[in-house]
């Protein structure tokens, strides 16, 4: 059985992190008809559920960079992978030494937290919109207001932090580099004045979450879609890794062929030719047209 999975933010999403009409309406013909398709991302549930509600997606999703697993059908996370106790302390330290709050995001009583304390800055205290949230059971409404030094009895999954300067997260950066967590400090591609600084465990990936989603279904062939750096572990465990054209270099150059931007519905166009070829020559056209 095959199976489809693409990353969401310069992939599968435009410019504006939305599922462009023409995006929209040929996945829901194609989930329709039986396509095995679901995404992986660095976004959290509290973004990606309402995002994606409009989809009939029914196979779990890699988020968090794969920290996290949720089931849509069962509303529920199968699977997660938390920061070490030492890690936890390790990251408690950094906000301390730093002086920084960001976004923290634990699971209790299986549903998904999201802690923000109130020296936290203003993007952050208004980071979600709680009543758009409201219809998502897996979900805490509203925040819990704890520091990542008083969450050590909880299974802490995902750090975020954001500021409109770069220093004071290239500090913290620096600090937790090579300290058994995984870092993406990048600049906003939606508000350019805005960086972030993501912080999850090293044993978390796009390509280990995949790995964990292969033991829940028989798929014996995996065709991936990406754009980042952090799409290049999620290509390594699939048969087949197609970047957009708007894709990173260095994604490009690992890519088995490169499709259509982002903004030209890249995913949603290869899939719709890929579902509908029925012979071997038609498959093996759209490997031509496509393939490096």
């Amino acid at each position: 059985m095959e199976l489809f999975i693409s990353d969401l933010d310069g992939t599968l999403l435009d410019s504006q992190a939305q599922l462009s009409p023409v995006s929209l309406k040929i996945l829901r013909m194609l989930l329709s008809d039986g396509l095995p398709f679901t995404v992986a991302s660095a976004r959290t549930p509290f973004s990606a559920l309402p995002l994606l509600a409009s989809l009939p997606l029914r196979l779990p999703w890699i988020l968090m960079n794969g920290a996290l697993l949720y089931d849509p059908v069962r509303q529920s996370f199968p699977d997660f992978v938390p920061l070490s106790p030492q890690a936890q302390k390790i990251l408690a330290q950094a906000e301390e030494r730093c002086g920084i709050s960001g976004l923290l995001f634990t699971l209790e009583e299986g549903r998904l937290r999201c802690h923000c304390s109130p020296a936290a800055p203003p993007a952050a205290q208004h980071y979600f919109d709680w009543t758009a949230l409201a219809p998502y059971p897996a979900l805490w409404n509203g925040f819990g207001r704890r520091q990542a030094a008083e969450l050590v009895s909880r299974p802490l999954l995902y750090g975020m932090y954001l500021d409109d300067r770069p220093q004071r997260l290239e500090q913290m950066a620096s600090l937790l580099d090579g300290r058994g967590l995984t870092l993406d400090f990048y600049r906003d591609r939606y508000t350019e004045e805005r960086w972030y600084l993501e912080v999850y465990s090293a044993q978390a990936s796009k390509g280990l979450a995949l790995a964990r989603l292969q033991h829940m279904g028989a798929f014996t062939h995996i065709v991936a879609f990406g754009d980042g750096q952090n799409d290049l572990a999620l290509f390594d465990a699939c048969d087949e890794g197609y970047a957009v054209a708007n894709a990173c270099p260095a994604l490009k150059a690992h890519a088995d062929g490169i499709i259509p931007s982002n903004e030209a519905d890249g995913v949603a166009v290869y899939l719709s030719k890929r579902w509908n070829c029925e012979t071997d020559f038609d498959r093996q056209s759209l490997h031509s047209e496509y393939r490096r």
